[in-house]
């Protein structure tokens, strides 16, 4: 792409965000894609919403509350408290947080930049993941079932991950790491690996599975049964409950995430029966949850096929084994839902990039025509039960975006809390 075709495209995304991304998803130039993938999370964090009640809006409070005007001092302080899990202040719980928190009201004075920031790091490691999915293959003509499993990757606790700001971009990170790690086998990557625990501390825990699931990658076998026994183990908190280290910060998450009394019990079920009377639409009720609950269980069934083949490459088994890795752990830490359901969206995420590697390969499993028109079958009704997780997706987009995302974006930084989000702005207008 000339110069100037890169200039034209930076005053697009400036005057259409979305239009920006059209024009940017014709190029098949990875730095270029990298780039104005960067510049579109940033631009869109620019133009976040803050909801009353969501995570958002709380960490925007939290920033002017506590980091506006902070010494530096102080930050360094809190730094020290953060790394060692040990913090009783009432600001971030995370150092990535803690750090562009800082930024944001305390070196620029502009509190909303949390936002930006956090675009910015989403944007490169998403582009970077989902490149490096696509290895190299940008060019290759893609069938429709391709193409829509691409569709629902992009779509995947992507551009909404701006909200929470920590869980998701710290996803996308590890998921860069270990992926790149396990294709160059180069250190550097697992320094990347490990900087997701700096952006969520909960990678932690996701880091013990993925280990084990990373060392026994070629035991296909053995991760096979292991994934298939899983839905029906448990594992009991008090037997690991003393093997965890005793400090502030896993003290007050334990109490927040595991349920390990009947008085949690009693708190869970009734915060599902609240919820189960709330007037949703369909996609709400049978969006994120059915997906990764359900559909991606049902993918992993057909995938373990291909897992368990003479032909699969390691790139294949890697990404599987890490995937029903991942999911195996995720179901027999019944104590704590939260994570339990956390780790299914991460193990989501390898088995979405295995589908779409095995379609870039596929050719060489040498199926019969019978084989892969049943195969395709199959993947053609995920597609389409997806359509829910998909919508959700978009809903869910509409929601957190202003208006001006659509179209002349500047105008979102000087409306402040009269800015409006796209769905506000569609109802307005029809």
């Amino acid at each position: 792409m000339f110069k100037t075709d890169k200039g034209y495209l930076i005053l697009l995304m400036f005057f259409s965000p979305i239009l920006g991304l059209i024009n940017l998803l014709k190029s098949k130039d990875d730095r270029v894609l990298i780039f104005f993938g960067i510049l579109f999370f940033g631009i869109a964090g620019s133009c976040y919403v803050y909801r009353p009640g969501s995570d958002g809006e709380s960490h925007l409070a939290n920033a002017i509350l506590h980091y506006t005007d902070m010494s530096v001092k102080v930050f360094f302080n809190e730094f020290f408290e953060l790394a060692t899990l040990n913090s009783a202040n009432s600001g971030a719980k995370d150092l990535y947080l803690h750090c562009i928190s800082y930024l944001a009201a305390s070196v620029f004075g502009i509190p909303e930049l949390i936002h930006v920031f956090a675009g910015l790091v989403l944007g490169y490691f998403f582009s970077k993941s989902v490149l490096l999915i696509l290895q190299n293959k940008l060019s290759v003509k893609k069938n429709r079932i391709l193409i829509g499993f691409i569709i629902v990757l992009l779509l995947y606790k992507s551009l909404g991950a701006m909200n929470s700001i920590r869980m998701w971009t710290g996803m996308w990170i590890f998921f860069y790491g270990a992926l790149s790690y396990a294709t160059t086998k180069k250190k550097k990557y697992l320094l990347i690996l490990l900087l997701s625990i700096v952006v969520h501390f909960s990678y932690l825990v996701v880091l013990i599975p993925f280990i084990g699931a990373y060392i026994f990658r070629r035991r296909t076998h053995i991760l096979t049964i292991f994934y298939l026994l899983s839905f029906g183990l448990t594992l009991n908190f008090a037997n690991i409950e003393n093997y965890i280290p005793k400090t502030s910060l896993i003290e007050s998450q334990q109490d927040a995430y595991v349920v390990d009394s009947e008085e949690d019990v009693a708190r869970m079920e009734s915060r599902n029966e609240i919820q189960s009377k709330i007037n949703r639409n369909f996609y709400v009720t049978y969006g994120e949850v059915f997906f990764t609950s359900i559909l991606i269980p049902g993918l992993t069934l057909v995938l373990l096929f291909f897992f368990n083949s003479k032909y699969a490459d390691d790139r294949f088994n890697f990404l599987m084994a890490s995937g029903i890795g991942l999911f195996s752990f995720s179901n027999v830490v019944t104590f704590s839902p939260t994570i339990s359901g956390r780790v299914k969206i991460i193990a989501g995420l390898f088995i979405i990039a295995a589908t779409i590697h095995l379609l870039f390969t596929l050719k060489k499993y040498q199926l019969s025509k019978k084989n892969i028109t049943l195969l395709n079958r199959i993947l053609v009704i995920f597609l389409i039960a997806s359509i829910p997780m998909v919508l959700f997706q978009m809903s869910y987009l509409i929601q957190i975006l202003s208006f001006f995302t659509l179209v002349l974006p500047p105008v979102s930084w000087f409306l402040g809390n009269a800015d409006f989000s796209i769905r506000e702005g569609i109802s307005h207008l029809f």
